[in-house]
């Protein structure tokens, strides 16, 4: 079957779902959506960070079948030349491309960049170490996370889908391991003592995070296979 792809300039040019879930604010320029037989099969959000550097001021938010890449980059390109970009930044999840969509983005230019982050995982097979720290406070979740705990400045969102759940991590300061410990311990817990479907424990560290990655360890985690690199399409003038 054959691939269309639509440019939306303006956020009020169509109530599709896909257009408005890529709109992320008013620095969005674009949003391309590419179709199957009719059915929206993926789609690019092209936002502009407002970077004075051009190379570094448009970035993809890309949705959808990898299979559609290269059509939908393609498409949005003259969005980003037109105001004044010379490079397309976007993120690819999960292992290697295959080997056909990796070949349509070296034809348009696009190659991948450093690691953003890397997911690590713990089985709840065993027993989690005891949190060297007290209970840590909860504190409002951001939407879509089931519930937040926190320990100082630092805290986790908390997703469970289906038998995996996900932990998102921020903190304002560097902290200890001890304290990450803790706050990671914290929030297994919770999820171990209310989704007793929950099989697996995850969650992503960026680069160079060593703190994280030693509270990780001593809570018995271990580092995937599965990362996140930014690719980066250079555009010709």
């Amino acid at each position: 079957m054959s691939v269309s792809v639509e440019v939306y300039r303006e956020r009020g040019a169509t109530a599709e779902r896909w257009v408005e879930e890529h709109w992320a604010n008013e620095r969005t320029c674009a949003v391309v959506v590419a179709r199957e037989a009719g059915a929206v099969v993926g789609s690019v959000g092209v936002v502009d960070l407002g970077a004075e550097d051009p190379d570094l001021r448009f970035v993809g938010l890309v949705d959808g079948s990898l299979d559609v890449r290269a059509p939908l980059l393609r498409a949005a390109a003259p969005v980003v030349r037109e105001a004044g970009g010379r490079t397309l930044r976007w993120v690819e999840e999960g292992g290697e491309l295959p080997l056909a969509v990796a070949a349509a983005l070296e034809e348009l230019g696009a190659v991948a960049g450093d690691e953003v982050y890397r997911w690590w995982r713990r089985e709840l097979a065993a027993t989690l170490p005891d949190a060297p720290m007290s209970r840590p406070a909860e504190r409002p979740t951001t939407e879509g996370a089931p519930f937040r705990v926190a320990v100082g400045d630092a805290w986790c969102d908390v997703e469970v889908e289906g038998d995996r759940a996900v932990l998102a991590h921020n903190r304002q300061e560097e902290g200890t391991s001890e304290a990450l410990a803790a706050l990671v311990s914290m929030a297994v817990r919770r999820v171990s003592g209310e989704h007793a479907g929950v099989r697996v424990v995850e969650t992503f560290v960026a680069p160079e995070d060593e703190v994280y990655e030693t509270a990780l360890v001593s809570l018995g985690f271990a580092p995937t296979t599965r990362r996140a690199v930014e690719y980066h399409m250079a555009l010709p003038g």
